[in-house]
């Protein structure tokens, strides 16, 4: 489960000094090579949401973890993915805006 992966790497990162040292300026395809190579598989969508750096994900309980293990992967101008993630959508946004697997803004 994609998922799954994505917290047992939050964890992982936030326990390992040396992971967390390569992920402290890493953007987007540097983190998941290095997720890859740490044994994680993330699913095309997990992936998608770091090319994006959560971009149209209005609410995401693991996004604040990934700020604190990566955080160059929050845009200049922004004080947090968070921040940067929800100024890309809607409160009233009833999905996400892009499809993560394929990269394809929603209309």
């Amino acid at each position: 489960m994609s998922k799954q992966q994505l917290m047992d790497f939050i964890v992982a990162a936030k326990n390992d000094e040396s992971l967390k040292a390569q992920l402290k300026n890493a953007q987007p395809e540097e983190i998941i090579r290095i997720a890859q190579k740490a044994g994680f598989n993330f699913s095309e969508e997990i992936k998608g949401r770091f090319r994006n750096r959560w971009a149209g994900v209005y609410s995401c309980p693991q996004r604040s973890d990934v700020d604190e293990i990566c955080p160059a992967l929050c845009p200049p101008g922004f004080k947090s993915l968070t921040e940067y993630s929800q100024s890309t959508c809607s409160p009233w946004d009833t999905q996400e805006k892009y499809d993560f697997r394929s990269g394809v803004k929603y209309n």
